[in-house]
């Protein structure tokens, strides 16, 4: 089954060498390409220092996330998943984090949890990052939502350079499970004067 395709993004660098001539299709991630997920965290997850940075999502939990709502997007060159994101449903810590930046129950409804964006090394260079997060907030805003959360290690000082240039502001930070320090970071999709009232 072929995915949906987004757009297409030309390259500039391969292995951290200028390159032409080099296109990456961004498109959604369906069941059937869950393997790619998987076999693109093996490669990135071997290639990083601090492996706590990165979770592992297994297909049950990625069917999940499709499954309530969710999306999962991905950089293709040729066939080869090349970086990949979602976005998700608040849940969890999540959850407790838009309560205590002081969002009700509507406004929480109105969010996606936009996820750790992975890269294969041999693409890094290539703004994906910033690629994948602009895709993903804008099909937040076409599926309706109002805001959106992301979370960027303290150290992790290119990604959070990234999430701030596309206007997301640190509200909370907080340490996960590994004692790692993380920014929580929040972004209005829609104009204050069109912000839902909240009911009681």
């Amino acid at each position: 089954m072929v995915s949906i395709l987004i757009k297409t993004v030309k390259l500039s660098k391969f292995n951290g060498e200028p390159c032409e001539n080099l296109f990456t299709d961004i498109r959604f991630i369906t069941k059937d390409r869950f393997e790619d997920v998987t076999n693109l965290y093996n490669k990135v997850s071997e290639s990083m220092q601090n492996k706590n940075w990165l979770k592992h999502r297994d297909s049950i939990y990625l069917s999940s996330l499709l499954d309530k709502g969710g999306f999962i997007v991905g950089c293709y060159v040729d066939e080869t998943l090349v970086a990949s994101a979602f976005c998700e449903q608040p849940s969890g810590d999540y959850l407790d984090n838009l309560y205590e930046i002081g969002l009700c129950e509507d406004e929480i409804n109105d969010t996606y949890v936009s996820g750790y964006v992975m890269v294969d090394p041999l693409y890094r260079g290539n703004s994906l990052h910033r690629i994948l997060l602009e895709t993903r907030i804008d099909e937040s805003i076409n599926r309706g939502k109002k805001n959106i959360l992301t979370v960027v290690a303290v150290d992790n000082i290119f990604s959070l350079n990234t999430v701030l240039n596309l206007g997301f502001e640190v509200k909370l930070q907080k340490e996960n499970e590994y004692g790692i320090k993380r920014n929580i970071l929040f972004k209005q999709l829609t104009p204050i004067q069109q912000k839902i009232e909240c009911t009681a």
